[in-house]
């Protein structure tokens, strides 16, 4: 009883925000995959321009494991035993028996030595399939959560100052980075070669979404009140920084003549500007649906969306799957006389839709609902308490998320 009452309240706003960022990550991969249905170079750059729009998915995906592990884990004692024995049932242990598939599926057979060493690797590096190095990042910053919440309550009254260094430090590291590590003097070195391979998955290169997010699930009120009070602002700041995005990416095809896996790269300077406006915009949307509820305090729509919530982190692993088959099977019998958009929709629908209805699936078998990294489905009852007003909202008995979900 006391474990329970000391449950925070439910956070409504991350439950979309999960699974409309996994399936923006499907967009990215089908968009990505696809792009061999252009034979034009111009369709070739505009299918990559919406690719890059997409580019904002890794920064959300930090910015919310950092929300919903300190706001379930701030202010309370760390048993950092319990704490692993919950993280590694369910976001170890799926992560590395979805690298063993993936490592099966994505190589030719291979003797059982050769395979145990390729699948032991690919779980140190996230190498099994091109989307698992988020998990790995995860578990990066779970092993430094204890470190993170001391450094925030040392922080947390200076938000704005710890904000701005924040920002301006990814920026600096985002510029070195591109024209030194991507392209420029260390591109051409071995050692610098190898940190650039890997540097996607290490921890620290996000550092401004971690603190973001920790800072936000800290101060969740008053965020909450200044997106609303400023909200055609914060679109018109989003949708600015999404034209200022393609207009950086036309002059670098057109003007610059760069390489398009260059001008498309997720880490570059302009990303920072573009991912952190894009996490406001999200935000004040999905706290705009939250504060709308019906008579029961919830949200219009909040059981579909727990649901798919529940579900995004399968969502995630799973993709990847059924984009090849679909890649496989189903795109070459598509007729040429659709226009490629429409090949591209149907594919992401088919990718989207098939990894949502399976994760829906497991989630209901005991054992395989742990791939998806649930238990057990969720019991809701009719008569559990219902989100109060911000006012209120510390008072209120209510199951945290699991920080997997949020994917």
């Amino acid at each position: 009883m006391r474990e329970q009452q000391q449950r925070r309240a439910h956070i409504y706003e991350l439950d979309p925000l999960r699974i409309c960022t996994a399936l923006c990550v499907v967009g990215v991969h089908v968009l990505s995959f696809t792009l061999f249905l252009n034979h034009t170079d111009i369709g070739t750059q505009i299918q990559n321009a919406f690719v890059v729009a997409l580019h904002f998915t890794r920064e959300v995906f930090m910015f919310v494991t950092a929300f919903a592990m300190v706001y379930v884990y701030y202010g309370r004692p760390f048993n950092f035993k319990r704490f692993w024995t919950k993280r590694g049932i369910g976001v170890l242990i799926p992560y590395a028996i979805w690298s063993i598939i993936y490592t099966w599926v994505n190589n030719p057979p291979l003797p059982a030595g050769t395979f145990t060493k390729t699948a032991l690797l690919d779980i140190l590096t996230g190498n099994a399939s091109y989307q698992l190095y988020y998990i790995l990042l995860t578990l990066q910053f779970y092993l430094i959560l204890p470190l993170f919440l001391l450094f925030l309550k040392q922080v947390k009254n200076r938000p704005w100052i710890v904000l701005s260094i924040s920002f301006v430090f990814q920026v600096v590291f985002m510029y070195l980075d591109y024209h030194l590590l991507q392209k420029g003097s260390l591109a051409s070195s071995g050692f610098w070669q190898f940190i650039a391979q890997y540097q996607n998955r290490f921890v620290l290169v996000y550092q401004l979404y971690f603190i973001l997010g920790g800072l936000t699930a800290l101060y969740l009120q008053q965020v909450r009140a200044f997106l609303l009070r400023h909200g055609r602002a914060v679109v018109c700041l989003t949708l600015f920084a999404l034209a200022g995005l393609w207009i950086h990416y036309v002059l670098q095809m057109r003007i610059y003549q760069e390489p398009m896996d260059y001008a498309t790269s997720v880490l570059q300077p302009a990303m920072v500007f573009y991912s952190t406006a894009v996490i406001a915009g999200f935000f004040w949307l999905v706290s705009r649906w939250a504060k709308r509820v019906d008579a029961d305090g919830r949200p219009k729509g909040y059981r579909i969306w727990h649901l798919l919530s529940d579900v995004s982190f399968g969502v995630y692993l799973i993709h990847a799957l059924l984009l090849t088959a679909t890649l496989k099977w189903v795109v070459p019998s598509m007729p040429e006389a659709w226009p490629v958009a429409i090949r591209v929709v149907l594919t992401w629908l088919i990718t989207a839709g098939g990894a949502t209805a399976i994760s829906i699936v497991m989630m209901h078998i005991p054992v395989l609902s742990r791939l998806v990294g649930r238990a057990q489905i969720a019991r809701r009852s009719s008569t559990s308490t219902p989100q109060a007003s911000p006012k209120a909202e510390q008072d209120i008995a209510a199951e945290a998320k699991q920080a997997q979900h949020a994917l």
